[in-house]
């Protein structure tokens, strides 16, 4: 977790690959790891930020329960803004 674009309560998710491991469910597994350190350290959310054209870490992010929240438009393009809510 870092807090980036967000807070230290509401920390942000964020990870990056070598080409070489994409597909092979590295980023899932790593988030799913971040997601339970994020409730057991007693966060209630989680933000994520991914470009609109970052479609596989889309398909991550909500494969893991993030919902689309908005999107902005920054130097490198648009960004779309998700959070997931932690029991």
């Amino acid at each position: 977790m870092i807090i980036g674009r967000s807070t230290l309560e509401e920390p942000e998710i964020a990870y990056e690959l070598f080409q070489r491991a994409h597909g092979r469910g590295y980023a899932t597994e790593a988030a799913r790891a971040v997601l339970d350190a994020a409730t057991v350290t007693g966060r209630k959310r989680l933000w994520s930020t991914v470009g609109a054209w970052n479609t596989p870490s889309l398909r991550v992010l909500e494969k893991l329960g993030f919902e689309r929240d908005h999107v902005s438009t920054e130097e490198s393009g648009e960004v779309v803004w998700l959070t997931r809510s932690l029991p």
